[in-house]
């Protein structure tokens, strides 16, 4: 542990109670002052600088002791060293905050089970290109190199932005005035190999930073590169039904009542993510006068990735039930008179085996600009103006290509060039089902197929590749906010903090599929969906739309063995369980330019927009906040404590496209644009808050507090309009519609974007008692109430939607967002940590930090049995535990995070509810070892997810698994200098 002693003059105690109440209001580019909170003349205040586990602890517990509300943070252990690999793996040791996970990386938080989470940087909003639409980024997108520290703020105050439910967590960069005189350079170095991708990743840190008290400079790069494994078991579509018994009585008991419950698709995906991520700060501050200091930040960050996605695929191509099992699991009752059931063991009859790669891209660029002006002359004014300006923009790509090993004639697909109708792939497996042995018994979920099946590239045919979803958006903001600060002369009411804020964002999205021209007989049209087997209408002029009955197919057969070379390769490697066996698949790099692949297969594409999924909107607010602090004592306890109140305006213009019942295009998910139309809607919020914070003894703090919180609408959620999912019919649904089995039906629905959503609120209690038995030492107990008023979920109507032939048949599940009717979110969080410097040697380097929380939820939903169903993406218990060693140059660290079951999210409508999905609990371990073999010289390991920890998806029923998320261990070794 190192740490660096600064003098300061002896404080009188109403000078220092000024000072503890400007750390506690916020306020940027104050130093924190390390002290007890009345009494503190000492002439030395050490923590100014950290470096080491047991600092960093001993910093955090600073923090969290001098706050005047319910706060946790974490403290780099050096420049560009937070304890984990991210910003979210770091988060999830603080308790109460849980995180989900993108390619095995934490990206995003939940604190106290909720998601709507501030987050700032350095105290104010920014822009994150992950995530313009919200006001929590995607944390992949920020190398966690450039930060200094997180705060977690999890009991409102007036002078705090407002814009989570839960809780605000704060980012922080480094500061020049916080170094020591002079220059200060570290350079990290590390290299990554993953266990399952078995590929070597690069990661450079550099940093520079000058100060001499009147003026300081410091700049910071960081760049790495990954390949992540996240391969993926059972449902790689994710689509379920319930079919019901009509000729086959599947269960033998006989009669024909019951039901089957199951997935449409089951596979083995190989999956990889590719990440090139470059994060830039620089930050200058200058000593103006004795009064003002100027303080201006550039905070930029590049990532492009790419999602590769090869697999086998088999499904029924929505035909009769196609499992056959000895062992089907009544669930229960069904509306026929007979139950519901699943199979975990069977063999399935798969009409169609599918060759599936994917390729998803994202290009990402963001870039914020602060600058900060603090005045603090004799008087007892003292404020700070800070002006920030962010812009961002991301272009995401989807490309599909969806091969067929099966011939098509098991599901009635045919294509018809003039020659007379045939199945769409003749050299693939056929005409009979594929029998495919299928298992979700044991650790992973299993196919089977006969030895050999696939080993033959010369059966695979590149039937249909689409690009869809594609969008390029952009964001810009700006913010303007004055802050003030009066002091007074009194017992206790120490100072009052003001101020105004304005800001304003601009949000564009437009969304666009690629269409290609085709012609068959006497119809041109552009297309999406190109697929060798689909018909543009009635090409022979029966009055009917039937393949079988000699309408035209438009494309032609893309064998892969015709394919351009390095196109095809052959994966045997699926992951733990899998298949067994290889097969060929298309390489995904090849479709990470989707015009490029496109225009290859089929000439002539061009970008088509997609207006249900287009928008443009404005967001303005204008925000007051007063706040009072006060300190002095109460009967012999000192005390400080705060009460305020925000008053926020948020005004909306929402440019909505209405949408015709046309398409300009066949075969497509665009939909026709009619007109555009903006529209307007303001509401104003205000929100009181109070935080009490009691010394019972010198070491022992309880604390209370109450506030009103209210988030942000997600930008996304507010504008758009209806797209309609449709699939070939197939003999089944068409004998049921009476149409022809080539018709694209309706299947379901998306409305995008809902103008009149309300944003959520919520009331929040917190009552805290902390006890810090010594320096490095900390016991506490935290309860907390979030009685939620109303928040936005996930829900599905059923609402009447046209084929593609216009006609509206029946009623179709539309998935759109609306507001819930709120819940409770309540529990306890449990805190030890303590330096066990008090051993003999060479225990005497051992420290722990062990936390618990348990927060139970409630919502309006309810599962098949009508039980009621929590939060989603909330976990009841979560837990952490970290073991470290600090001795001389060794640092050694253990640490453990536990979720409990979460709610992943709602499917299909059964029984007396909804079926929920479920993710089941997770265990994940971390290790880090470092030796400091020279003076500010050290090198390091480190190994993430120790255990090849997996994530389990459960549809309802523990045993019934329809996913599987592999994620693969990872090892780094690195090396680091300072000087």
């Amino acid at each position: 542990m190192k740490t660096k002693t600064r003098h300061q003059h002896t404080l009188s105690p109403s000078i220092t109670a000024k000072a503890v109440a400007a750390v506690i209001c916020g306020l940027s580019g104050l130093n924190t002052v390390a002290a007890q909170q009345s009494d503190l003349t000492n002439d030395e205040i050490e923590t100014i600088e950290v470096r080491g586990i047991a600092a960093s602890n001993k910093q955090d517990i600073n923090n969290k002791r001098f706050s005047t509300g319910v706060m946790d943070s974490i403290t780099a252990e050096d420049i560009g060293k937070l304890p984990d690999v991210t910003i979210a793996d770091t988060l999830q040791r603080i308790p109460g905050i849980q995180i989900r996970r993108s390619a095995g990386e934490g990206s995003t938080i939940n604190v106290r089970g909720m998601p709507q989470v501030t987050t700032l940087l350095n105290g104010e909003q920014f822009l994150s290109a992950g995530s313009i639409t919200t006001l929590q980024p995607d944390f992949t997108d920020v190398p966690a190199a450039l930060l200094s520290g997180i705060d977690v703020l999890k009991s409102p105050q007036a002078d705090i932005l407002a814009g989570g439910i839960s809780g605000t967590l704060d980012l922080k960069t480094r500061r020049p005035f916080d170094l020591e005189q002079g220059t200060t350079f570290s350079f990290t170095g590390e290299a990554t190999r993953g266990s399952l991708s078995e590929e070597t990743d690069p990661k450079l840190v550099a940093f520079a930073g000058y100060n001499n008290d009147k003026f300081g400079i410091i700049f910071t790069a960081a760049y790495d590169e990954s390949t992540l494994a996240n391969y993926r078991n059972g449902t790689i579509l994710t689509s379920n039904e319930i079919q019901n018994e009509t000729s086959r009585d599947f269960n033998g008991d006989g009669d024909l009542n019951d039901s089957y419950y199951s997935q449409r698709f089951y596979g083995v995906m190989h999956r990889e993510t590719e990440r090139d991520r470059l994060g830039l700060n620089t930050t200058v501050q200058y000593q103006l006068s004795d009064s003002l200091t100027f303080t201006g930040d550039i905070f930029y960050t590049d990532m492009d990735d790419a999602d590769r996605k090869q697999g086998m695929m088999v499904d029924n191509a929505r035909g009769e039930i196609w499992a056959y099992s000895d062992n089907f699991i009544p669930r229960l009752d069904n509306d026929r008179g007979g139950q519901i059931y699943t199979v975990n063991d069977a063999t399935l009859e798969a009409r169609r085996v599918s060759a599936y790669s994917e390729s998803l891209t994202n290009d990402r660029e963001s870039t914020n600009a602060s600058l900060l002006f603090e005045y603090q002359g004799d008087g007892p004014l003292s404020g700070e103006f800070r002006y920030i300006h962010g812009s961002a923009e991301r272009g995401h790509t989807e490309n599909v290509a969806h091969g067929y090993l099966t011939s098509g004639a098991q599901h009635g697909l045919l294509r018809n060039d003039g020659t007379g109708a045939t199945p769409v792939n003749p050299n693939g497996v056929g005409p009979d089902p594929v029998m495919v042995d299928f298992s979700r018994t044991g650790e992973y979920i299993t196919l089977g197929f006969e030895e050999g099946f696939g080993s033959d590239i010369n059966q695979y045919n590149l039937v249909s590749t689409y690009s869809e979803n594609n969008f390029e958006e952009e964001a810009t903001l700006d913010v303007a906010r004055l802050d003030g600060r009066y002091e007074f002369s009194t017992d206790h009411l120490t100072n009052v903090d003001f101020g105004l804020r304005a800001s304003k964002r601009d949000v564009e999205r437009e969304t666009y599929i690629l269409v290609a021209p085709f012609t068959s007989g006497d119809i041109t049209a552009d297309v999406m969906w190109k697929d060798s087997g689909a018909s543009l209408g009635d090409t022979n002029g029966d009055g009917e739309n039937s393949v079988a009955g000699g309408d035209l197919t438009i494309g032609h057969p893309n064998y892969f063995s015709d394919l351009p070379d390095g196109w095809v390769n052959q994966i045997n490697d699926f992951g733990p369980g899998g298949v067994g066996q290889g097969f060929y698949l298309i390489d995904p790099k090849v479709m990470d330019d989707p015009m490029a692949f496109q225009n290859a297969i089929y000439p002539g594409n061009k970008r088509l927009a997609n207006p249900s999924r287009t928008y443009k909107v404005k967001e303005q607010t204008q925000s007051a906040y007063f706040k009072f602090n006060f300190a002095g004592e109460l009967a012999d306890m000192s005390y400080t404590a705060n009460i305020g109140a925000q008053y926020i305006k948020t005004e909306l213009d929402m440019l909505q496209n209405q949408l015709g019942s046309a398409r300009p295009c066949s075969l497509c998910t665009a939909s026709e644009k009619t007109g555009e139309k903006w529209l307007s809607r303001d509401y104003s919020d205000f929100l009181p808050s109070m935080n009490f914070n009691l010394n019972l003894t010198e070491d022992f703090i309880l604390r209370a507090g109450y506030g009103k919180t209210m988030t942000t609408l997600d930008i996304g959620k507010l504008a758009g309009g209806i797209s309609v999912g449709r699939t070939r019919a197939g003999d089944i649904l068409a004998a049921e519609l009476g149409v022809s089995p080539d018709l694209l039906v309706a299947v379901q629905g998306t409305q995008n974007g809902n103008p009149d959503l309300e944003p959520w609120r919520a009331t929040n209690y917190n009552l805290s008692a902390e006890w810090y038995f010594n320096e490095s030492g900390l016991l506490s107990i935290s309860a907390f109430l979030m009685d939620i008023e109303s928040f936005v979920e996930s829900g599905t109507v059923m609402l009447g939607l046209p084929d593609i032939d216009g006609v509206i048949r029946r009623e179709v599940p539309v998935t759109t967002e609306i507001n819930g009717e709120g819940g409770e979110i309540k529990g306890f969080e449990v805190t030890y940590q303590q330096a066990f410097d008090f051993l003999p040697e060479p225990f005497d380097g051992l420290g722990t930090s062990l936390n618990f929380t348990y927060a139970p939820s409630d919502s309006a939903n309810v599962d098949v049995y009508g039980k009621s169903l929590p939060i989603q993406d909330n976990s009841e218990k979560s837990a952490n535990a970290v073991l470290w060693y600090e001795k001389g140059p060794l640092q050694l660290r253990l640490a453990a995070n536990y979720r409990s079951d979460r709610l992943d999210s709602l499917s299909s409508a059964m029984g007396e509810g909804v079926v929920p999905f479920w993710t089941k609990s997770t265990l994940y371990y971390d290790m880090y070892a470092g030796y400091e073999f020279a003076e500010d010289m050290s090198i390091y390991t480190s190994i993430s997810n120790l255990t090849e920890e997996k994530e389990d998806i459960y549809a309802q029923w523990s045993d019934n698994v329809i996913t599987q998320n592999i994620f693969e261990r990872r090892i780094t070794l690195g090396i680091r200098t300072r000087f």
